[in-house]
């Protein structure tokens, strides 16, 4: 669809249809200024959505289609001979509509600066002063004509200017289409056309024929994009309360890994039941699916991928369900028997997700995520790159969380001193590059995470090592 909005776009703006010309100011007007109302209205919603479920990326856009949607306000008021006079203010409107909305959402396209990074934790903040911004420029070209002069439409700076908000718009269009990919909800690839058919509009300030084919066409593709972006946008996040709470940690902790992952009834029902049995391992299953996506992500893995990956890490203990409560919940050490019981948790798992034909595919990578690198692990003694690269991602976030959070038994170890465990048995147990990227992650976190970070860097000794593995083993 996209594509052909293009094609139409070309065709239109080259003169090849529509060449001829409807001078109609007033209709001009009520387009723009209708469209705009609208525009603010949805945007307004979409951050008031985004303050409300604390998604720092959902706010950004949300603020910079609030920008957009004022300069098309602008832009339609000093159209000519309806409420102005015909002034140069018309065409410097329609040069920034986009490079403001832009200007507005950079953060989104410097995810990994530490200006993105702040704009993720105080993105209130930014949009507070996008707001302000955007509003006084709008009023300094509403009644200062002559205080901003935009290039002329022949310009290369104007062309320039165009085909750069057309590739950021398509990054963030781009962006979008990942999320539909991950979580296959319609409204984000609604959200994705609309930011990519808005992108087109930048070439409106190129046309020098007003009320033309081309003029007529951009603003009504605008108008439309606009309005389907900020509607694409808050459906998007129209979840129930329970996927929500199953992944806050996710939306809160890294704004920008706002991932939806289409977590259907039977997750829920896993989830729910997980709590009802042991609140503890569900907490921990959640944090685990957070690291794992984390990780997934620095391993640039595709969307089914990575979503299949978020499913396997927080289903990864479901099996445990069917685990007595007597050995589930010991408050302590278990014994051999015990501990071959709890093994059994694995297979469990895998025929619980198999049963279900939308988990399906996150079955193997639970079946191995207690696999070794030295081939002592179960249940199939796989080895090394036998492994599933997804299994050993949750295998280490998985000893990780669960070394780093308190038990009924056990308190919980620093950041420093899980490091230093997991690096002491790399290549033996857990994989070399996981750990590493690992590293990267946690330095990335826009705030400290919740465990213990006394500074601790010297290497837990081999004895206290292999005590903790062993106890992390038997709990995981």
């Amino acid at each position: 669809m996209t594509s052909t909005l293009a094609a139409i776009t070309a065709l239109v703006s080259l003169g090849a249809v529509g060449d001829g010309r409807w001078v109609e100011p007033n209709a001009l007007f009520v387009l723009g200024v209708v469209a705009a109302v609208v525009g603010i209205g949805a945007a307004t919603v979409v951050i008031a959505v985004a303050d409300r479920r604390e998604i720092a990326e959902m706010g950004l856009l949300g603020t910079a289609l609030l920008a957009a949607s004022v300069m098309l306000l602008v832009r339609a008021l000093v159209t000519p001979d309806v409420l102005f006079d015909d002034t140069d203010a018309f065409h410097t409107a329609a040069f920034l509509f986009l490079p403001l909305a832009i200007a507005v959402a950079v953060p989104l396209l410097v995810t990994s600066s530490g200006f993105g990074r702040w704009a993720a934790r105080h993105w209130r903040d930014w949009t507070l002063l996008a707001v302000l911004g955007v509003f006084i420029v709008g009023s300094v070209v509403a009644f200062f004509p002559d205080a901003i002069a935009a290039p002329s439409a022949s310009s290369p700076v104007t062309l320039g200017a165009s085909i750069a908000m057309m590739a950021a718009f398509g990054f963030l269009a781009l962006r979008q289409l990942r999320l539909f990919e991950l979580g296959g909800q319609t409204p984000n690839m609604i959200a994705a056309m609309s930011l990519a058919a808005l992108g087109l509009t930048a070439f409106l300030p190129t046309i020098e024929t007003d009320f033309g084919g081309a003029f007529w066409w951009l603003h009504l593709l605008g108008a439309v994009s606009l309005v389907g972006t900020c509607a694409g946008m808050v459906l998007s996040k129209g979840m129930n309360r329970t996927t929500h709470d199953v992944l806050a940690p996710v939306l809160v902790r890294d704004p920008f890994v706002a991932f939806e992952l289409g977590l259907s009834p039977v997750v829920h029902r896993f989830v729910a039941d997980l709590e009802r049995k042991d609140a503890t391992t569900r907490e921990h299953v959640i944090r685990t699916g957070e690291m794992a996506i984390r990780l997934g992500e620095r391993f640039h893995l595709s969307g089914a991928r990575l979503r299949n990956l978020g499913l396997a890490a927080m289903l990864h203990d479901v099996g445990k369900l069917e685990i007595d409560d007597e050995i589930l919940k010991k408050p302590g050490r278990l014994t051999t028997d015990e501990y071959e019981v709890m093994k059994e948790h694995v297979l469990h798992s895998e025929s619980m997700l198999l049963a279900e034909p939308t988990l399906a595919a996150a079955a193997p990578i639970v079946r191995a995520h207690h696999e070794r690198m030295d081939g002592q692990g179960y249940p199939d003694g796989l080895r090394g790159a036998d492994i599933p690269l997804d299994s050993r991602i949750i295998a280490v976030c998985d000893a990780f969380d669960a070394m780093t959070h308190d038990r009924p038994y056990r308190t919980g170890v620093s950041v420093a001193t899980a490091l230093s465990v997991l690096r002491e048995h790399t290549g033996s147990q857990w994989d070399a590059d996981v750990i590493d990227r690992l590293v990267l992650v946690l330095a990335d976190l826009p705030s400290a995470p919740a465990q213990r970070q006394e500074p601790q860097t010297a290497a837990v000794a081999g004895d206290e090592a292999r005590e903790l593995v062993a106890a992390i083993d038997a709990e995981i």
